[in-house]
């Protein structure tokens, strides 16, 4: 396994500078309730244990994931490696910081980038596109609404919906309980998800 070469610190300041053109703290923070200070001491290695949650949102402002992160840990060159991401494809999850910022479309994503697949060979939709369309069926609920409902965070939720991680059993079984049922393959099997959801959401 290659060492460790450059802290956390190292490559959000760097992050900064290279994937947001040199943004501000405030800047690169405005579309999250994350204090700007906590990103500048998390540049200067102060936090030694930081928040999970919080890191993987502001990995996210950047369009990178924490495989990513700990990729240009190990790098040789971290600059070199940055300027490699900027003309990766995987780097189009970066949000445009003169914009709002907006979660990539998690079935797009899903459909290019998916590494989660079934195993089931009559399953048509995955656990993911549940989710999905749980969530767009009930008049639009946004991914932070979403996560909130599971109890994850916001990135963890929109990995899932995009198939970069699995759906775990806990939300697997809350998504059975708000749809009112016991086994969820009829809807894995559904060839219309969305009325077959939509007739769940409108049962007595």
């Amino acid at each position: 396994m290659s060492k460790t070469r450059h802290s956390l610190g190292d490559v959000l300041y760097q992050a900064r500078l290279i994937l947001a053109d040199g943004a501000s703290y405030t800047d690169v923070l405005k579309n999250l309730d994350i204090p700007s200070w906590y990103l500048s001491e998390l540049e200067h290695d102060h936090i030694h244990y930081p928040n999970p949650d919080l890191l993987a949102l502001i990995f996210q402002c950047y369009g990178l994931n924490y495989q990513q992160v700990t990729e240009l840990q190990r790098a040789q060159n971290l600059t070199t490696a940055l300027f490699e991401l900027t003309i990766s494809a995987d780097i189009r999850l970066a949000a445009n910081l003169h914009q709002a910022m907006d979660w990539p479309n998690s079935a797009e994503f899903a459909a290019k980038y998916g590494v989660v697949k079934s195993r089931d060979p009559r399953a048509v939709n995955s656990y993911a596109d549940i989710l999905r369309c749980l969530r767009l069926t009930d008049e639009y609920c946004p991914i932070h609404t979403a996560s909130l409902i599971y109890d994850v965070s916001p990135m963890v939720y929109w990995q899932m919906e995009a198939e970069q991680i699995p759906v775990s059993p806990e939300i697997v079984s809350a998504l059975a309980a708000q749809l009112g049922v016991n086994d969820l393959r009829p809807l894995l099997e559904a060839s219309d998800l969305t009325a077959a959801v939509s007739r769940r959401l409108q049962r007595d």
